[in-house]
Order: structure tokens, then C-alpha cells, then sequence
């Protein structure tokens, strides 16, 4: 089944959080603490599987010291 432009959006996005979150050595604890969100909120997010706001989304991000464009980059 192929994947919808909304879905794969979503996947990248949980990678990409993921990837940034490892590489500070955080855990999704730190990180939801950090970002004043629930842990299963980042896991969700991580996974690919929450509908996010964009305020968790922005919360996230200055919680990683990224930029929102950072986080919708894709690889290609």
C-alpha cells in the first residue's frame, strides 16, 4: 500500500526528532520534559503516529535547539 504525502510527512518528522534527540543524548523523558509535552506524546510523534500541533512541534524544536525547517527536511 502506498504511503500518503500526509503519512510520509509524519514519518520523516518522528525521524528526524528522533535523530536530534539521540545525538543530544537525550531520552523522550528529558525530551517531553525539556518541551513541557507528554512522553508519549514524543513517542507517538517518533513513531510516526500523532497529529501533532504545531505548538508541540515548535516546543520540540527549541527543546532540540532546532529550527522548524530542520525538522521537515527531508532526505532524499
Amino acid at each position: 500500500m502506498r504511503k500518503n504525502t500526509r503519512e510520509i510527512i509524519k514519518i520523516n518528522l518522528g525521524r528526524k526528532i528522533r535523530e536530534l534527540r539521540l545525538s543530544s543524548n537525550m531520552s523522550q523523558a528529558n525530551l517531553a520534559d525539556k518541551a513541557k509535552t507528554r512522553r508519549a506524546l514524543i513517542s507517538e510523534i517518533e513513531r510516526g503516529e500523532a497529529n501533532a500541533t504545531i505548538d508541540s512541534i515548535v516546543s520540540i524544536a527549541i527543546a532540540l535547539g532546532a529550527n522548524l525547517a530542520e525538522l521537515f527536511e527531508s532526505r532524499r
